[in-house]
This record gives C-alpha cells, sequence and structure tokens, in this order.
C-alpha cells in the first residue's frame, strides 16, 4: 500500500519528505527525500544516536565524511556511520534530489518539529539548529 508522505521545509525552502517513521519501520530506520536548491549546504556535524545512508537521485553534491571529501551525483550512495562528522553541499546547477535513511529511526522527528508547513515559511535557523541538538546532532567548529 503507497505511503502518503508528510511534506515540511527545511532552510533555504529545501523539500523534505518523510515517507518511513519510527511506528513504520518498529522503530529500525527512518526514509526522507530531501530536494536541496543549488547552493544548499549543511555544515559539519554528527549524529550521536543514528547513521545516515543518502543516495543520490539528481544532482551533483560535495560530500565530507570523516575528512574525506568527495563528489557524489545521481546513482552513487554514501553511508555515515553514528558518530561521524560530515557535511554536505549541492554543487551543481540544478536542484538536487535525495534519499536519506536514518537508523535507527527517530531522526524524522527533528524534520518534523523544525520544518515549516509551506514553503516561504519562516524558518529560524537559531531555532533549527536548537531542535536538531535536541536531537543528537552536535555541529563541529574548525
Amino acid at each position: 500500500m503507497p505511503i502518503d508522505p508528510q511534506m515540511v521545509w527545511m532552510p533555504g525552502d529545501t523539500r523534505t519528505e518523510i515517507h518511513l517513521t519510527t511506528e513504520d519501520t518498529g522503530g529500525r530506520f527512518c526514509m526522507l527525500v530531501d530536494h536541496p536548491g543549488p547552493g544548499w549546504s549543511l555544515p559539519p556535524h554528527l549524529h550521536t544516536n543514528e547513521s545516515e545512508t543518502i543516495h543520490i537521485v539528481a544532482g551533483e553534491f560535495e560530500m565530507e565524511v570523516d575528512r574525506e571529501r568527495m563528489v557524489v551525483s545521481a546513482g552513487e550512495t554514501v553511508h555515515v556511520p553514528r558518530g561521524v562528522i560530515h557535511s554536505g553541499a549541492n554543487i551543481g546547477e540544478q536542484m538536487g534530489k535525495r534519499i536519506l535513511l536514518f537508523s535507527p529511526s527517530g531522526m524524522e522527528r527533528f524534520f518534523m518539529e523544525a520544518g515549516a508547513s509551506t514553503p516561504g515559511g519562516a524558518v529560524d535557523r537559531a531555532a533549527t539548529a536548537a531542535t536538531a541538538m535536541r536531537h543528537g546532532w552536535e555541529f563541529v567548529t574548525g
């Protein structure tokens, strides 16, 4: 039976579709699809509770995982183990599309809490960062 995803918009008007939640998978993983625009980036951070697998459907992204930089594009997958510092950016000129799997589940709650319900909605970046930290994100500087 098809699942109707919940839509939220993150900073930079990045549409994020929440397809599978904790309830859907018995807590094993959650699955999201996001659409980062050209110039989108996420600063270095780690997840204290979840590993993250990122599959690129469309676009070109620069990723840094555990100090290793790489360019990934459609059809490629990157796995980030729990506790590993990583960052990413859409370096292409087109809208990107990525499938995100977090294991175990729970990260979808960050997106539901921090995201806006409509595009162009005001998203407070400081509040988003505070919400991320409550959900096990640690931002890394330097």
